[in-house]
Order: C-alpha cells, then structure tokens, then sequence
C-alpha cells in the first residue's frame, strides 16, 4: 500500500513562493494535506489565495533564525497536520525549498523504507568528530562546527562575571571580560546539571518522518523537558529534533536526509542553487533541495526538466 504523504511548511517572508511551492506540491502528489506555520507578524499573507487543502497553523509563533520557536512552530504543524490528515509520512520543508524528484519516486521510497526518520545527524561530543563520521570541509560535518554546537547545546556557564565598570575596564584593573567560563569536562558537566541529555546529537534542521516518529515528538513526555533544558540555548533548531529522536533505540533514523544543500560557501546559510546544479541534484537521489531565489526561475527549470510539471501551469 503506498504511503501517504503530507507536509509541514514554516514561512515567515515570501508568500508568493511558499505558494508556488504549494501549487508545485499539489501538481506532483494531488493535494496532499499540508499545513504552513506562517509568522503573519513578519510578513502578511493572504489565506484565500491558498488552495484548500492548505490549513495555516493559529495562533502563530513568532519565530526567529536559530529561536527555539522554529522547532515549536514546526510541532505545532505536526499537530494539526496529524489531527486533520493522519499522513503515514511528515515532510518538514522551508518555504525556499523545493521537490527535485518525481511523486512516484519518493512515495514508492517511503512506502518501502525501512527507516522512521530520514535525519541529517551526528552526536555531539567535546572537541571530537563523532565515531564512524567523515570529517567534511563544509555543512554540519565540519570539525568546527562540531566544537561550536559542544559549546551551544552541551556546555553550561560556570561562572557568572559581573559587568565591570566602564572606569575599571579603562584602568586595567579588572582584565577578566568574558562573562562565561564554559566547562570542557563532559562527566563533570553532567555532574553539575543534571537534566542533560544523555546524548546530545545535531545536524540540519529540515527532515521526513513516519508517523510513529511524529508520535513520539508530540507525546513523549520526554520532549517537553528537553524544551525545557534547549531554552535560552542558540540555534535550538540544529539540535532539538535530533536529540529527542536519536536517543530513541526503536526508531530507525537514516542520516540522509534526502535534501541536496549545497554548503561550498562555507556561510551561515547553503548557497543560492541555480539551474546549472540541477544536473547534480537529479543525480543525488534528493527529494527536495534548498535553497531557491524567490524568482521561481530555477523551480521552472526543474519542473520542466527534471519533474514534467507544466511551469507555466504551476507558477500562475
């Protein structure tokens, strides 16, 4: 029996696109159940405009880049898509995100996988590339960013330096300006705080999951102290998701998570794609790639070249 698929879509800009995402996905799967978190506070959006198997998530969170609302935002579409829909699989995508393989070929995947997640991921350890992980010169396997997410989602502050004066920092006389001391010593730091997970894991945010998956994100009792422990922390997003479903033993997670991004660039974000990448994305075996311009020029493309969709069709 083929699976059926709906997706979760986060947007807080560019209405236009997130619609021509949504008109691509209609095209491709028949108006499958989708629910978009929409941030209305950012940027307004005009609901009419959506087809009607479009429902948007009320009230809004108000998110922000790397805020711990992402991941929220992101459950609360999981709620409401499973409470409206009850889809086998959970397609989480961005708004600059777009299909780059045909309906078929992806839901005859999931139907016959024998995985729950399809998660980009790696534990985090203090200063160490995870066991059995290459180390890679850009993304989330980057030795540097391993470091960086140790001392964002594993680290906690040891000491608390009060603000000097502006005078003393003058005179030299009080030297010490950082206001954190970040405890490098894994046993010691669970010592000191005590809710911490286990294991701590990250990666890139965007994923697919089954419904026994999703399950354990809404109704473990589990995930609500994790919220709790992620809460002040930066960039939860790279971290939440991965932490609550890595350390479940029954679930089988795949670290593919079937999106070409293309990091060359070493920034904060994957570069523009453009239609010259195309030929590597149809050969990656991606489902869908980020991130795409607004313009919908390279998303034609795609329709046309790599998918059969009628762009024109699509983009009206």
């Amino acid at each position: 029996m083929l699976a059926k698929i709906g997706f979760a879509v986060l947007s807080h800009d560019e209405p236009q696109q997130v619609l021509r995402l949504i008109r691509g996905l209609n095209a491709m799967f028949g108006e499958p159940p989708i629910v978009c978190h929409h941030d209305f506070g950012k940027c307004s959006l005009d609901e009419g405009v959506f087809p009607r198997n479009v429902r948007f998530v009320h009230p809004h969170f108000v998110t922000g880049w790397g805020h711990i609302n992402v991941p929220l935002a992101a459950l609360r579409a999981f709620s409401l898509l499973k409470e409206y829909a009850q889809p086998d699989w959970f397609v989480l995508l961005s708004g600059s995100d777009y299909p780059v393989r045909s309906a078929d070929a992806i839901t005859l995947e999931l139907s016959s996988s024998n995985y729950d997640v399809y998660l980009d991921h790696r534990e985090i350890l203090y200063r160490a590339v995870p066991p059995g992980q290459t180390a890679r010169d850009w993304g989330f396997g980057r030795p540097s960013w391993i470091r960086l997410a140790y001392n964002r989602y594993c680290a906690v502050p040891l000491f608390w330096w009060p603000r000097p004066s502006k005078k003393l920092l003058l005179s030299g006389a009080f030297p010490l300006q950082k206001k954190y001391v970040f405890l490098g010593n894994p046993s010691i730091l669970r010592w000191i705080q005590s809710d911490r997970p286990a294991r701590i894991y990250g990666g890139d945010f965007w994923f697919q999951a089954n419904e026994r998956a999703i399950d354990h994100l809404l109704n473990d009792p589990s995930v609500p102290r994790l919220v709790q422990y992620y809460r002040g922390r930066r960039n939860v997003d790279e971290s939440l998701f991965h932490t609550a479903l890595c350390n479940q033993p029954d679930l089988r997670i795949c670290k593919d998570h079937k999106r070409y991004e293309d990091w060359s660039s070493d920034g904060k974000h994957p570069k523009w794609l453009e239609a010259s990448d195309v030929p590597k994305i149809a050969a990656s075996g991606a489902h869908f790639a980020r991130k795409f311009r607004p313009d919908g020029i390279v998303q034609d493309f795609i329709d046309q070249t790599v998918l059969g969709i009628r762009g024109k069709s699509v983009a009206a």
